[in-house]
């Protein structure tokens, strides 16, 4: 079952070239997501009634093109497995003509909001979306191994803006914390969230270029929350 929206790319979402921006393509995907659950009877309020929710874990997204200012541009997204207490979700963004622009492989937990633990998928969430086969893409596991070495930058404090709905930050917004620090040319960024960061928390940035790929792990008190790989 697919989900998508039609969307034009807008003057906020570009960067100094009027490309959209990684940030922005990211709250994309996370947009058709959301809106998906929305329309299946799954929404993110509906899960939190029964004290439920869905927690990215990863992401993995390949860019082919970045569109520009005033582009018109396709956001679509469908599930295609879930298992025990996953689910995996594919999202693209593609011209109206049929051009692939980015694509993406996401994967979620299924989470007890008050144990604040993994838990198995209710069979009628699960059964509310229609998976499709997964899109061809190059797929790797959600874990991303840092290299030794990396340096630090300055601390980023955790601000009210970057909260989300959930009392934490919200995954795109890692990304738009690092913004600076990302590379001019992407091909692909594999991001993986390992803790939960709240407001008034600072994140050390750590970062590393090695071999055409820029690492960057988003730390506090010496535990990294978000490690990130780009390839350029």
């Amino acid at each position: 079952m697919r989900f998508e929206l039609d969307e034009t790319v807008r003057y906020s979402q570009t960067d100094g070239k009027l490309r959209l921006t990684v940030p922005a393509l990211l709250d994309y995907f996370q947009d058709v997501a959301t809106l998906q659950a929305e329309e299946a009877g799954v929404s993110a309020a509906a899960l939190a009634k029964r004290k439920l929710a869905w927690f990215l874990i990863s992401w993995n997204v390949e860019i082919t093109r970045l569109p520009v200012h005033a582009e018109k541009v396709i956001a679509g997204t469908f599930p295609y497995y879930f298992h025990s207490r996953l689910g995996n979700r594919n999202c693209y963004l593609k011209t109206p003509s049929g051009e692939i622009l980015a694509k993406a492989d996401c994967l979620w937990a299924m989470m007890d909001r008050e144990k604040g633990r993994m838990i198995p998928i209710p069979d009628d969430v699960a059964q509310a979306y229609e998976t499709e086969e997964k899109l061809p893409m190059e797929y790797f596991g959600r874990r991303i191994d840092l290299p030794e070495g990396m340096t630090a930058g300055e601390p980023i404090a955790v601000r009210a803006e970057n909260i989300d709905y959930h009392g934490h930050v919200n995954n795109s917004q890692y990304i738009h914390m690092i913004r600076p620090l990302l590379p001019e040319s992407i091909s692909r960024i594999r991001i993986e969230y390992k803790r939960q960061t709240r407001l008034g928390e600072w994140l050390t940035p750590m970062t590393k270029e090695e071999n055409g790929v820029t690492f960057i792990a988003l730390c506090a008190d010496g535990e990294p929350h978000v490690n990130v790989e780009i390839t350029h």
